[in-house]
């Protein structure tokens, strides 16, 4: 790897690093990201000093995520890997498994608590129940939110921008 390509993998490595993936993800992911041609699970060890077995688990994980796709090539037996090569694509398919269910599950406890303690008469119940409503609000506007950004729909901007309106204000 180039200089440039080795700082770029180390971007891409921090940036996964911080959304709670592990580092390695990101630099088989990097390696795929800047080929010109899908590699075998050989050519990528060989390329980042990996061991086969941890270089089989990354490409699974990074398939099941939909960022990297398994395909073969004509007249060999061997699987070879790319990366999704639209971006956008890729955030979304992880934002979709993974925050979008977090926010939803995040609303689905809320909800059930709000039912759970609505019918309270105790004043200090009635204020806690009001700021845990104004949380479930706000989640749900994150959620709607995120969900319209992922599904990357142009016609959505208006409604994008009157949700994040709609936060300030919360």
């Amino acid at each position: 790897m180039s200089p440039e390509e080795k700082e770029f993998s180390e971007i891409i490595e921090s940036l996964v690093e911080q959304w709670g993936f592990r580092r390695h993800l990101g630099r088989v992911w990097s390696l795929l990201y800047l080929c010109d041609k899908p590699l075998n699970p050989s050519q990528i060890e060989e390329a980042l000093s990996l061991s086969k077995g941890n270089i089989n688990g990354i490409l699974q994980e990074l398939t099941t995520w939909g960022v990297v796709h398994k395909t073969r090539l004509e007249g060999d037996r061997n699987y070879y890997y790319q990366a999704e090569p639209h971006i956008w694509k890729s955030i979304s398919n992880v934002f979709k498994a993974r925050e979008l269910r977090i926010l939803a599950e995040a609303i689905e406890r809320l909800t059930r608590l709000e039912t759970q303690t609505k019918n309270t008469q105790d004043p200090e119940q009635k204020t806690k129940l009001k700021k845990l409503h104004h949380i479930q609000e706000t989640v749900n506007t994150a959620h709607m939110l995120s969900s319209m950004l992922v599904q990357s729909d142009p016609e959505k901007l208006g409604k994008i921008t009157k949700l994040v309106s709609r936060l300030r204000s919360l």
